[in-house]
């Protein structure tokens, strides 16, 4: 998905050989398996470092940490 909007927004132009961009076909799945599957693998890795809610929040990161990254 980022792949379809960098083509978009660069007038559908490769940046390194010029080609035009084609996005390949996406499965009805793709955007769940590609950005959905791999945000919540590291929130479920985080909240297993958080022991049950006994370490400190500042040794792991929760939701709202990682959602930083998207503002």
């Amino acid at each position: 998905m980022a792949n379809e909007m960098h083509g978009t927004l660069f007038a559908n132009v490769q940046p390194v050989s010029g080609g035009t961009y084609q996005a390949g076909p996406l499965g009805e799945e793709a955007f769940l398996i590609t950005i959905v599957t791999p945000i919540y693998e590291v929130l479920q890795k985080e909240a297993r470092r958080n022991q049950g809610g006994r370490v400190s929040h500042a040794s792991w990161r929760n939701y709202d940490d990682l959602n930083e990254y998207f503002w």
